[in-house]
């Protein structure tokens, strides 16, 4: 296999960015073939070694944040704000749950662990819409190795993937649902195809059984004609492989909630992770917020070009310059 197919091969966004800067600054690199995926990195007599997509940093209690609602309680206990929720393992439960701790819709249905929104069911608005989000959770593969899921308040704003390293905060991007703005007179097949010829391989908007849903409960079809300046959000998940697009927001972040961010990164024990943010309005510090989950190895490529609308950051740098001096 060559370098450029074992490249390809790798999962993680952030390590594909982080093998390719490793061979631009001349970094050694050799993927062992009797443990992949592992990768031998040499550079000034350092030897280091990445094991399944994971960043080679220190992370003290980095396992911890695999379980959502543990993190959410540590955050809480240092007055740090998550949504409200309950964990439950069945319907019944979590309806009993809700009304107990005088819960609100609309709700989120989600794993206790897991990542990319796998398993997610958003904006539940009745008890037969939770009886369908944990039935479909359940068959979800996600959802095999636990029992337990949670069910928690809906946050209403919009949602962020702040970066901290090294104690502070380094990058910040606005997360944005594929979505589509109409103009009057394309067809929404046609603006799709549009949005898809700007986008690179693999992060075009899919036309899958999510986005035909919200065809069908808005009364459209591929054949509907928007009118001009009509914001149409196709699914509810923020993924960029999904069509979904990142902003640049590192400068306009308030100074407040950049110290939220850090200060959860150093309460949660990690030297590096991604933090979902969720807020009204990010420049204002008196703005509601939430801090949705921490992630102790996040996909880091949507803080980077190409992917980032905006400057961007050489996440990859950073992280090699850590690592070999």
């Amino acid at each position: 296999m060559n370098r450029k197919q074992e490249i390809k091969e790798l999962k993680h966004g952030g390590m594909k960015s982080l093998i390719k800067k490793a061979i631009e600054l001349g970094i050694k690199i050799n993927f062992l073939s009797y443990e992949r995926p592992l990768i031998k990195l040499e550079h000034k007599g350092k030897t280091i070694f990445i094991r399944k997509g994971t960043i080679p940093l220190e992370r003290r209690m980095g396992d911890m944040t695999k379980n959502k609602n543990l993190t959410k309680a540590i955050l809480r206990e240092v007055g740090i704000k998550t949504p409200r929720g309950i964990v439950a393992t069945s319907f019944s439960e979590a309806v009993l749950l809700a009304k107990k701790n005088d819960l609100s819709y609309p709700f989120i249905v989600k794993p206790i662990d897991g990542s990319l929104a796998t398993g997610v069911t958003w904006d539940i608005h009745s008890k037969n819409e939770i009886k369908k989000a944990v039935s479909a959770l359940k068959k979800n593969k996600s959802f095999q190795g636990s029992k337990k899921f949670l069910l928690e308040e809906m946050f209403i704003g919009d949602e962020f993937r702040i970066l901290v390293f090294g104690k502070k905060v380094v990058s910040c991007v606005k997360k944005i649902p594929a979505s589509i703005i109409g103009d009057g007179k394309s067809t929404i097949k046609k603006l799709i195809e549009a949005f898809n010829k700007t986008r690179m391989r693999g992060f075009e908007i899919k036309i899958d059984a999510i986005v035909k849903n919200t065809f069908k409960k808005n009364k459209l079809t591929l054949d509907s004609i928007l009118p001009k300046n009509f914001y149409l959000k196709l699914r509810h998940n923020l993924n960029m492989s999904d069509g979904g697009r990142c902003v640049e927001y590192t400068s306009k972040m308030s100074h407040h909630f950049k110290k939220i961010c850090e200060k959860t990164i150093e309460t949660l024990g990690l030297t590096y992770g991604g933090i979902d943010f969720m807020t009204k309005d990010i420049t204002d510090k008196n703005s509601s917020y939430v801090i949705l989950e921490v992630n102790p190895n996040p996909y880091y490529n949507m803080h980077e070009k190409p992917l980032i609308e905006g400057e961007g950051i050489d996440v990859s740098s950073k992280i090699l310059k850590s690592l070999f001096t």
